[in-house]
């Protein structure tokens, strides 16, 4: 699922909500207000390789699935312990 940034007008906040792009998001989940989140525009990861960086091609990708996969386990910990 892609990830979206939201700013809620109401409590400032800045919030990253995954969810599928047909979705439509209407209550911040930081103070539960209705009809406050506007969709942030985001810029894309560039995966080249500049000058500068030392990371290989691809290697932001890797380290955005690691990173995907234990926000989803955690989230699937969280829903079990709810049951």
């Amino acid at each position: 699922m892609p990830r979206y940034e939201y700013s809620c007008s109401f409590c400032e906040g800045e919030i990253v909500i995954r969810h599928l792009s047909d979705e439509i998001i209407n209550v911040c989940p930081e103070c539960l207000k209705e009809g406050g989140l506007q969709k942030k525009l985001s810029t894309f990861n560039t995966f080249h390789r500049s000058k500068k960086s030392k990371k290989r091609t691809g290697e932001t990708t890797e380290e955005f699935i690691k990173a995907a996969r234990e926000e989803l386990q955690q989230q699937k910990s969280d829903l079990d312990e709810e049951r």
